[in-house]
């Protein structure tokens, strides 16, 4: 996140080679910590895993093309799993050696084949995912496949997302109990929100490049997509004509030396001004300006306070609050109209992250003093509609041509990656939501505004 500025300047970005896929992003992804998922389910036998995926998907399709395309789906010419003491799968007139494909799942037109790491990929993918992931990633690149089979040209990263749309589709076929190899036991979609973050572009990467896949926030919507709406949907992601919208955004100049990240305090911001005090002001305006909208006015919360809780209390609620109580608190005080967070630990945890872990912390809190106002706070689904909001906020600080509605912050590549970063390590909401269920919350408000957040009951 930076401050709102309006001078962009584009940097190159070199390419991989161009049949990489599923190469995995710079940086680790923790999955442990606060009440975050539990361990994956983790094969013995990965390399079955990935054969039984293999089978079924070959099924999906032979089921799928017909209805979505009118035709019969040709079977491919072949699969080759490999290693680094293997031969290496054809690929038309590339010589290819196992340090250029390491850690690699890719589809190969000219030779109609699908191929994968299965010495190093897929375990490491099943280790730290789960086998439902290696499944996945073999429903991917199924999914180039059949885009080579119906044969629409387009920008690299809308055919990316296109297959992990189908990806999703497939899932839903698990979910549903209609396949084979696999049970609905066998999906953990929070796992599957880690493993597809894990092997997004990097952050800063320009959508237009020629080998971008989307961020991961971008990649997570479209296997959701998939899943929720059918390969029918999947299919309208291919148009020359069209480029879809993402969350991804390159790295300007600046940004390229933090790592698109913003110092949280004042005196260590260049202007004087640090991400609390800027979110603080930002939130303020944005729901000013959302309930000007609905004909009414808003209270702005008063204060953004930071605790610690070895030496600190809190009033809150009538009640007064310090040690244990305080650990990684994140609190809206309706009675003081103030949020509190755990300087110690929450912060500097979600900081590790990234600076927009933090802001998607504080948001979601502003949101809970805006439901507070309109009297929504105790609706069955008001976390969800808090997650939704958050996304809207988020919105407000993406730059369009370059310029964000926000006066005060902009987004940065990888920003949402880091929001969705947070949920997997912090786990679910007070109402059990699941991860898979905040993101696509979350995602709601992002395209489709605050107003779309009514899905989770009204706002007043």
């Amino acid at each position: 996140m930076k401050r709102t500025s309006t001078s962009l300047i584009a940097l190159g970005l070199v390419s991989v080679l161009a049949v990489a896929c599923a190469q995995e992003a710079s940086g680790d992804l923790a999955l442990t910590g606060g009440d975050g998922p539990s361990a994956p389910q983790v094969s013995d036998d990965p390399a079955a895993v990935a054969q039984r995926a293999v089978d079924d998907v070959t099924d999906f399709w032979h089921d799928t093309y017909p209805e979505v395309y009118g035709e019969e789906f040709q079977d491919l010419a072949g699969f080759y799993p490999y290693g680094p003491e293997t031969e290496m799968p054809p690929c038309g007139p590339f010589e290819l050696a196992y340090d250029e494909i390491a850690d690699n799942a890719f589809y190969c037109p000219d030779d109609d084949i699908i191929a994968w790491d299965e010495g190093t990929l897929m375990p490491e993918l099943n280790e730290e995912f789960g086998a439902f992931t290696v499944a996945i990633v073999i429903a991917h690149e199924y999914g180039h496949a059949a885009q080579a089979r119906f044969g629409t040209p387009d920008r690299t990263v809308d055919l990316e997302l296109q297959a992990d749309c189908f990806a999703g589709a497939w899932t839903q076929r698990v979910a549903s109990g209609e396949a084979e190899g696999f049970g609905p036991g066998d999906v953990d979609l929070d796992k599957t929100v880690a493993g597809m973050i894990s092997i997004r572009d990097v952050p800063g990467t320009d959508p237009n490049e020629a080998m971008a896949h989307g961020s991961g926030f971008d990649r997570v919507g479209a296997f959701q997509d998939g899943y929720e709406n059918g390969a029918d949907k999947c299919a309208e992601y291919a148009d020359p004509g069209v480029d879809r919208r993402t969350a991804e955004l390159e790295f300007d100049d600046s940004e390229q030396q933090t790592g698109g990240n913003f110092p949280l305090y004042d005196e260590e911001a260049p202007n004087g001004e640090g991400l609390f005090t800027l979110v603080e002001r930002d939130l303020n305006a944005f729901y000013d300006a959302v309930f000007q909208e609905m004909g009414d006015d808003f209270t702005p919360v008063d204060d953004l306070v930071l605790v610690d809780p070895a030496t600190d209390e809190v009033d809150c609620g009538g009640e007064t609050s310090s040690g244990d109580a305080l650990e990684y608190a994140a609190i809206y005080c309706e009675d003081e109209n103030v949020v509190v967070l755990d300087e110690a630990g929450l912060v500097p945890a979600l900081n590790d992250i990234g600076d927009f872990a933090v802001v998607s912390e504080v948001a979601q809190l502003w949101a809970r003093a805006v439901q507070s106002q309109l009297g929504v706070a105790d609706a069955s689904d008001a976390d969800l509609q808090a997650d939704c909001l958050t996304g809207a906020y988020a919105a407000w600080t993406y730059p369009v041509d370059g310029v964000a509605a926000s006066p005060d912050l902009t987004m940065s590549g990888g920003d949402l990656d880091e929001g969705l970063m947070a949920f997997l390590a912090y786990g679910t909401q007070g109402d059990g939501a699941s991860v898979f269920e905040r993101t696509d919350a979350v995602r709601t408000g992002f395209f489709d505004s605050y107003d779309a957040c009514e899905e989770y009951g009204p706002l007043g």
